[in-house]
């Protein structure tokens, strides 16, 4: 063990026995003063399998909690924990990039109970513990699936946020045991959807929270059943609770102050954001000064982040990745608006405005499902001004003919067509 990891263990201890225990077995583990009596009854039928869930951390991939299964046997030195959460965050963009082209950038792993419960401890996450009331016939099942899974052949999967993680893959172990009792839960749920409960892990962090509009897909504007919504741990505990009578136990509470469980969506930054960034194609309008190079900062950034997400999309088995109205907004074309000749350029902003409008109808009537609104406004902007303001030279008043033209050119056929 590293020296962080002993001190973080000191840590717990302290944290576990500053006040005198209550314990089901003295020399396995001590359990806080006010455990409930079935709770610690549960603790003397060995082996004892445990679920461990820990709440939010700093990091960003902390934000959503944690899980394990830990085992506890007759000889101590054989208890253990398996946690599905191991991945290489020394190396965050390969691991990354694993993640959204569906490899086994994840994967399972056993470690002791001090081990494990001293890295929550040092991070300042609670841990709540709740043993589960398993026969002896379904504890074996649960451990032998567990031991499968840690095999090298077995051990790696393709982590998914909320069909196939750490605590989907722990749910799924207790449900198949259990004879399929989660699954077959009927609980009332509110009107959140996948979406909403992702971003609920980000309150506070409006990088994260623009993230969720931008990058997830429309398969996350669903509402999960209630044994969906245990892809969270809190979901997963509650069930538990609610399931079998077994409340959570806290064995160490976090010290710093509690987690966000409100705040501002960050939508309305986000469209003053994209107002600043696409406003030098309007101010170089205005003054006749560096038109095209101000209409370049403006599309650019959107069209590079437009070409990200849909070559994602291509690659991404992922289907909140694969299936993502963003890209309908963020059009990579648009770049022909820098380059095409003045009339063809007018005439493709115009009809590219007609798009974004027929995609803010959509939504407004739900066909379109993801948060877009704000986001129409990135490429809205800079189209409506090369399609409708003509460009002007350094004089004010003065209009270059090209581009004046071509302006013209609808409203004159029209007029035509009318005569006629």
């Amino acid at each position: 063990m590293t020296r962080l990891a002993q001190v973080a263990t000191a840590l717990l201890i302290t944290a576990l026995l500053g006040a005198p225990a209550r314990a089901a077995r003295e020399d396995h583990f001590p359990l806080p003063p006010g455990t409930p009596d079935n709770v610690v009854q549960l603790y003397e039928q060995f082996p004892v399998v445990e679920l461990v869930t820990m709440g939010v951390g700093s990091l960003i991939w902390e934000r959503h909690g944690h899980i394990a299964l830990c085992i506890y046997e007759r000889d101590r030195r054989n208890d253990r924990c398996y946690n599905y959460g191991i991945g290489d965050f020394r190396h965050p963009i390969s691991m990354a990039w694993g993640f959204l082209r569906g490899n086994g950038s994840f994967w399972v792993g056993k470690s002791s109970v001090e081990e494990m419960l001293s890295i929550y401890v040092y991070a300042d996450r609670t841990i709540w513990v709740q043993p589960l009331p398993l026969t002896p016939e379904q504890k074996h099942q649960v451990i032998a699936k567990l031991e499968h899974d840690i095999l090298d052949a077995n051990k790696y999967y393709a982590y998914d946020h909320f069909w196939d993680n750490c605590t989907t893959r722990v749910r799924d172990v207790i449900n198949d045991a259990a004879g399929g009792k989660l699954s077959a839960m009927t609980e009332p749920t509110d009107d959140r959807t996948f979406r909403d409960l992702a971003r609920e892990g980000f309150f506070g962090m409006r990088v994260p929270l623009l993230i969720t509009d931008i990058a997830m897909g429309r398969v996350t504007d669903r509402r999960p059943t209630y044994f969906e919504r245990m892809f969270l741990p809190q979901y997963l505990r509650e069930a538990v609770a609610k399931l079998w009578g077994i409340p959570p136990t806290a064995l160490y509470e976090r010290r710093g102050p509690p987690p966000l469980s409100d705040a501002p969506s960050g939508r309305v930054w986000f469209a003053l954001l994209i107002a600043l960034a696409t406003s030098p194609a309007w101010i170089a309008r205005l003054i006749g000064r560096g038109q095209r190079l101000g209409l370049g900062i403006a599309v650019v950034p959107y069209v590079v982040l437009g070409t990200v997400l849909l070559g994602l999309a291509i690659i991404s088995p992922l289907p909140y990745v694969r299936w993502n109205e963003t890209c309908l907004v963020l059009l990579p074309l648009d770049v022909l608006v820098l380059v095409l000749p003045a009339e063809r350029r007018v005439r493709y902003a115009r009809a590219r405005i007609a798009m974004l409008a027929l995609i803010a109808v959509l939504g407004l009537v739900g066909v379109l499902e993801q948060p877009l609104f704000a986001m129409l406004l990135w490429p809205a902007i800079p189209l409506a001004v090369a399609g409708f303001w003509p460009q002007r030279a350094a004089r004010v008043g003065q209009i270059e003919p090209a581009e004046a033209a071509a302006i013209a050119v609808e409203p004159t056929r029209k007029r035509k067509r009318h005569a006629r």
